[in-house]
């Protein structure tokens, strides 16, 4: 009497332990198990092909008849290609996107102080990028400071495995002869293939309220709460 083995069954039996193991294991371990899982797939071919060498080898006097397991082989195809289809998605990087935004973190930057003398110079113009997201204040100073502070922060959201910055420059000068310029800066933006991260900054610019002063209007850059625009400044351009 002929043999029968069906090509497949013990492979099935395979596919469904190893995936029962991952799963426990991911309950430990997170989704780094899942992703062992997604690069030793192609073991399951490996494993159909030793099946059927195995039975043929020790079952050469018996002249034994394959017959297939359609349904284990198209399980095991099911996952084979769903398999693939996640690896060539996964080079994109999006399944790290995607971890990242669900366990985003806010962190709050504290940045860079601007902190320089006035002293001899006439007129003073802010400048800067047109696209700031968060709040833009100016502050006129009393008569007489003879200094230019800028202070401020920004919100970060950090995704796993990121680390946020140690500190963030918003303002920089520059001064030729009578004249110091000072440019707002906006941070780094970070983008991804399913957003765009930018962080929310606040910043805070205190000048002399007795010098001439041009605000480029471009930076949607305000008043400070409670302050009125002095003589000899202007918001200027667009």
């Amino acid at each position: 009497m002929r043999k029968q083995w069906r090509v497949g069954t013990w492979s099935m039996g395979v596919a469904l332990a190893g995936m029962g193991i991952l799963l426990v294991v991911s309950h430990f371990n997170g989704t780094e198990g899942l992703d062992l899982g997604l690069f030793w797939w192609p073991l399951l071919l490996v494993v159909l092909g030793i099946e059927v060498m195995v039975y043929l080898w020790r079952s050469q006097s018996d002249q034994p008849v394959l017959r297939y397991d359609l349904f284990s082989i198209l399980f095991i195809a099911m996952i084979g290609s769903f398999s693939i289809l996640l690896t060539m998605v996964s080079t994109t990087g999006i399944f790290e996107e995607i971890r990242g935004v669900v366990s985003a973190r806010e962190y709050r930057v504290e940045a860079k102080a601007l902190h320089v003398s006035a002293a001899g110079i006439e007129r003073i113009v802010v400048q800067g990028d047109y696209y700031w997201n968060g709040q833009l204040e100016v502050d006129p100073g009393k008569t007489g400071l003879n200094e230019v502070h800028a202070f401020g922060s920004c919100q970060y959201e950090i995704g796993r495995d990121e680390k946020p910055p140690s500190t963030v420059e918003l303002a920089g000068s520059n001064v030729i002869g009578d004249t110091m310029y000072v440019t707002v800066k906006s941070p780094d933006r970070q983008r991804l293939l399913l957003e765009q991260r930018v962080p929310l900054c606040k910043l805070m610019i205190v000048i002399p309220g007795d010098k001439q002063v041009d605000i480029a209007r471009t930076m949607n850059i305000t008043l400070a709460a409670g302050a009125s625009l002095p003589a000899g400044w202007r918001f200027v351009g667009g």
